[in-house]
């Protein structure tokens, strides 16, 4: 008798901890966690930090920047817990923040500002890491120093290497991801502010001609400047077509939609910074869509 008692209390214990645990998970206030995640950009910012900068704990950083190479390399975002920064995985990001604006920028209220603000800190530090024809920035900072050696950016005394490719020593996957970048952030910025706009596409379009011209991959150019943190598995091509989806996307231009149709290739379903296959099937998927009901 009392051992059935006991049972019937154990299992209307577990259902009723069950009960609360979905309750509180219903009530997890997902709004404020995606305003949070952009909170995270701000605590991952280099370089000079502007008025608006909402974690004043974080201060100025890397003000030199790109002085190795007579370059002004100052801006963009640290990478994780370290002071690198990584274009290649930066480039991606900034190409997803873009998109997220782009199809969700009406949803997003108060942080919609904020979104912008993230994509123009990497937008310009960008722009200034393809500011010389036919070279492209792919990292700036020892990796290997700097992972020995864990410091605040602000406090940080290691090597601030800037790593460029180049015709000779080329990067298409690194290039490409920044065209892409550029290509989908000059859409974000082409009502607000058309100038800054037609800048991103312009230079979008020159890098993607470099990345596609001089094929290879930046691992083999850069080494252990960002490999093995950030070798690029998958091959460059993805990034190719990647970046000539987007163009098509901003420009329309039939070359690019014939370029991405010729060297897609299967239904591979991996995504992230460094597989873009997956991204580039709903972004060719989005167009036969909108081509089916006459939107283009």
């Amino acid at each position: 008798m009392c051992s059935n008692l006991v049972s019937r209390l154990l299992i209307l214990a577990w259902l009723s901890a069950i009960t609360t645990a979905q309750t509180v998970a219903f009530q997890n206030n997902y709004k404020d966690a995606l305003s949070k995640c952009l909170l995270f950009f701000e605590g991952q910012r280099s370089g000079k930090l502007p008025p608006s900068q909402r974690l004043t704990w974080r201060k100025d950083s890397a003000l030199k920047d790109g002085s190795d190479i007579g370059r002004d390399l100052v801006g963009g975002y640290y990478d994780a817990g370290d002071n690198v920064k990584f274009n290649f995985p930066m480039a991606f990001t900034t190409t997803m923040l873009s998109w997220s604006v782009l199809e969700f920028g009406n949803s997003m209220g108060a942080d919609h500002e904020h979104a912008l603000e993230a994509i123009r800190w990497g937008t310009d530090y960008f722009l200034k890491a393809t500011s010389v024809p036919d070279s492209v920035v792919g990292a700036v900072g020892d990796p290997n120093g700097d992972h020995t050696c864990w410091q605040r950016p602000e406090d940080m005394d290691t090597p601030r290497t800037s790593y460029v490719v180049t015709k000779e020593k080329p990067g298409s996957e690194v290039s490409a991801e920044i065209a892409a970048a550029l290509a989908a952030s000059s859409m974000v910025f082409k009502d607000s502010d058309k100038d800054y706009s037609a800048s991103l596409l312009k230079r979008s379009i020159e890098v993607f001609e470099f990345a596609d011209k001089y094929r290879g991959s930046y691992g083999d150019s850069i080494g252990s400047g960002v490999c093995p943190f950030y070798c690029d598995f998958s091959g460059y091509m993805d990034e190719l077509v990647w970046g000539a989806a987007w163009l098509y996307k901003a420009t329309n231009t039939p070359d690019y939609w014939n370029y991405v149709r010729n060297n897609i290739v299967g239904d591979i379903t991996e995504f992230g910074w460094d597989s873009k296959h997956a991204g580039i099937n709903v972004l060719v998927s989005q167009n036969i869509v909108c081509v089916c009901v006459g939107i283009l």
